[in-house]
């Protein structure tokens, strides 16, 4: 098996607002007191590691914690397990089960108590929590086994994927994140609406949490990015990959909307192809549609429109349809190219995952401007109601914001340069306001700049 790659926390945690991680830091210490994994989970796990633990010490653990030993039964005979073991006893249960199997049994359990009793599971921002982690981890660890990523790590991601759901209706009000759910109900939209409002997204406030119970960097890494945004242009690495689309498939067998460009992006992480969503499903789900059903719902998807996979604005083709519209809608506005400058030069000093920090942050900069979208490597577009004079300001400004965010990077400092062009005056399409946009950062790159 391959091991998960090392994880930079500060990687995820730089993207979070420091703001938005304050207002969070309360609800967070509150849930650090009831850790997922208590005392008598970790001596399982312990025991179920240690290759001179006897069945009779695993069944001695279990059988010390009265509470936990029927919730474990309760959990292993439940229709949440897609094959139900139909133990009666504790010590039944281990020799059924065996070692490895037991294991993750016992952190499903806990999970699935935990979430199911947690405040605020059930409703609108939350979901059936317990329900969806189990399916979501019963399929990663299929996918897992499928790539050849080791498995625990991702089973464990999988798990608490959506944990933060509990963080933010704590540390905003129950209200607010239910709006944002009901307008969203997943996906990229509900993460950009999150960041906008709190300043953080269920994923990060997951992540925080997960290191507030002091559980492997690994595992809050793989919360944070289960929604995108990990490294190399938009592709996931394999662990995470598994977690997204074990997310998908659940998604998908409960009848829920997908996020296709992610799919894709983690597809395309773990080299494998849309008929394993139905693969995934017949093995991990009880309720699994008949064979090559979900394939075809994302093939469905697919010709729906797509995102960029890294930033979740419009790709290319997107940002240029919507552009359209909007500029026959309005008669009057502005295009601003941005441009990273050098960013192959941060990705080479600073690693892709920087280089992508960079990108994610413009994104998020421009939204609420007006209609974004990522035409290029380097490149994010705006349209924009406004006349050019305007729309050079902003772009300055959103400039002057993303360079500031980021400092010099030891020393590497991250500058944007923009290109305007104004309709009707340049063009009365969007094609004519490109180029002219084009030629505009063209010229100011080619002009000196000081230093």
């Amino acid at each position: 098996m391959e091991a998960l790659p090392a994880t930079d926390c500060a990687h995820w945690k730089s993207a979070v607002d420091p703001v938005g991680a304050k207002d969070c830091s309360g609800a967070i210490a509150t849930l650090a007191d009831f850790p997922v994994l208590d005392a008598t989970v970790q001596r399982v796990i312990a025991l179920c590691d240690d290759e001179h633990a006897t069945t009779a010490d695993l069944v001695d653990a279990l059988e010390g914690d009265p509470s936990f030993s029927a919730n474990l039964l309760r959990f292993a005979n439940s229709a949440a397990q897609a094959h139900p073991i139909r133990a009666k006893s504790i010590r039944q249960a281990v020799m059924l089960v065996g070692r490895v199997n037991l294991r993750r049994l016992a952190i499903d359990a806990a999970t699935f108590r935990f979430l199911e009793r947690a405040r605020g599971n059930g409703g609108a921002a939350c979901g059936d929590l317990h329900v969806h982690a189990v399916a979501v981890a019963t399929c990663a660890s299929v996918a897992a086994t499928r790539v050849g990523v080791r498995g625990e790590a991702v089973h464990l991601g999988a798990l608490l994927h959506d944990v933060g759901k509990l963080v933010l209706p704590a540390a905003f009000g129950a209200a607010e994140c239910d709006a944002i759910a009901t307008e969203h109900p997943g996906g990229a939209d509900r993460v950009r609406v999150e960041r906008e409002r709190f300043g953080i997204d269920h994923a990060q406030a997951g992540a925080l949490l997960c290191l507030a119970w002091n559980l492997p960097e690994e595992v809050a890494s793989a919360v944070a990015w289960h929604h995108g945004g990990t490294e190399g242009a938009g592709v996931p690495d394999r662990a995470v990959a598994c977690i997204q689309i074990a997310d998908g498939v659940a998604a998908m067998v409960a009848g829920r909307e997908t996020d296709h460009a992610l799919l894709e992006a983690a597809l395309a992480a773990t080299r494998l192809e849309s008929p394993v969503f139905d693969e995934i499903a017949a093995v991990a789900l009880p309720d699994a549609p008949p064979t090559g059903e979900l394939a075809r719902r994302f093939g469905d998807s697919a010709r729906r429109g797509g995102a960029d996979r890294l930033t979740q604005l419009p790709d290319r083709d997107g940002w240029f349809a919507a552009t359209e519209t909007a500029l026959r809608d309005s008669g009057a506005g502005s295009v601003i190219l941005l441009d990273v400058d050098g960013l192959a030069a941060i990705n080479a000093a600073h690693g892709t995952q920087v280089g992508d920090f960079v990108l994610t942050q413009l994104a998020r900069a421009v939204t609420p401007h007006g209609v974004a979208g990522r035409v290029g490597g380097d490149e994010v577009a705006l349209f924009a109601e406004l006349p050019p004079a305007d729309a050079e300001e902003l772009a300055a400004s959103i400039a002057r914001h993303v360079g500031a965010g980021f400092g010099q990077l030891e020393g590497t400092p991250v500058r944007l340069t923009a290109g305007v062009a104004g309709a009707p005056g340049q063009g009365g399409d969007v094609v004519a306001l490109m180029r002219a946009a084009e030629a505009a950062l063209l010229a100011a790159k080619q002009a000196p700049r000081a230093a």
